[in-house]
């Protein structure tokens, strides 16, 4: 019986499709969470009935979870990629954000232990793991460039905003050329294997005037990498960023403060799967 002070953790699975063994999800990231958190996990389809109770969500191929929770004001966190410390195919840290894809939030003042953490972690993962080719967390100064790079996201995560990628790319690159001359430069997104392994973003951004994005994690990245963003949707980058191309020739340049705000910030809003299992996340999220 569900009560209405449960959890709600949703898997991927369809009501007809439950798994095995209802009580553990799929997802191990999403199973430590329901741990964490105390949570009841079930499936989508069961978890309709119950819209007036918190949701857990994990990743873009939830999408419908996330429309329904804004379409019947239905509180959720979800859970996806994090933003700080990439690397190939291991994920560390997943963030976790309250009622939204992205942590959109005006910069709250946070002290710097967990970047500490995660930039300590990275520096491991460069000496002992050097092939999982680790984002490292160290603010470049902001260099010019030539080209401007436009990093679409996904065509799955387009489908939260009813965008088609393909058309978005058109509007963009026409939009862009309104203003400036610049060479502009297509950066699809790729299988993550792939993309830390050659023609890397932090490769592609070298030579980069600035990277126009949608909400793709890309933006922290080109702001890490010394390059302005600009964010045209919802982006975890766009209190250091702008949203209007007109101005794209005249980038915002965040200070190194600001951007140490920023990442202490984003630190927040990750976690590892031991956060997540020991309820730590869970306490920090709802601090």
């Amino acid at each position: 019986m569900i009560n209405t002070s449960d959890i709600l953790c949703l898997n991927r699975k369809t009501k007809e499709q439950l798994p095995k063994n209802h009580q553990k999800l799929l997802n191990t990231a999403m199973y430590n969470f329901t741990k964490g958190c105390n949570g009841v996990p079930l499936s989508y389809q069961e978890a309709i009935d119950f819209p007036d109770n918190t949701w857990v969500i994990y990743g873009a191929g939830m999408i419908k979870a996330v429309k329904n929770c804004w379409a019947n004001n239905t509180p959720f966190f979800y859970i996806d990629n994090q933003y700080l410390g990439n690397m190939r195919s291991k994920k560390q840290y997943h963030r976790v954000v309250k009622n939204h894809v992205h942590d959109i939030r005006p910069i709250i003042e946070r002290p710097r232990d967990r970047l500490e953490k995660v930039i300590n972690y990275l520096k491991w993962a460069q000496l002992k793991r050097p092939d999982l080719n680790p984002t490292l967390l160290d603010p470049k100064p902001f260099t010019s460039g030539q080209h401007i790079l436009v990093a679409p996201p996904s065509p799955k995560s387009f489908t939260l905003w009813n965008i088609n990628q393909e058309d978005w790319i058109n509007q963009t690159v026409s939009e862009i050329k309104k203003y400036t001359d610049r060479p502009i430069k297509i950066r699809l997104k790729r299988p993550r294997d792939e993309r830390f392994m050659e023609n890397t973003l932090e490769q592609d951004l070298e030579d980069s005037h600035c990277l126009v994005t949608y909400n793709s994690v890309a933006a922290c990245e080109a702001i890490i990498n010394g390059k302005p963003a600009f964010t045209l949707g919802p982006n975890a980058a766009c209190q250091l960023s702008l949203d209007d191309l007109s101005k794209i020739e005249h980038p915002y340049i965040p200070s190194d403060d600001e951007r140490e705000a920023w990442l202490r910030h984003l630190s927040y809003s990750q976690f590892t799967r031991t956060e997540m299992y020991s309820g730590s996340a869970w306490d920090i999220l709802n601090g």
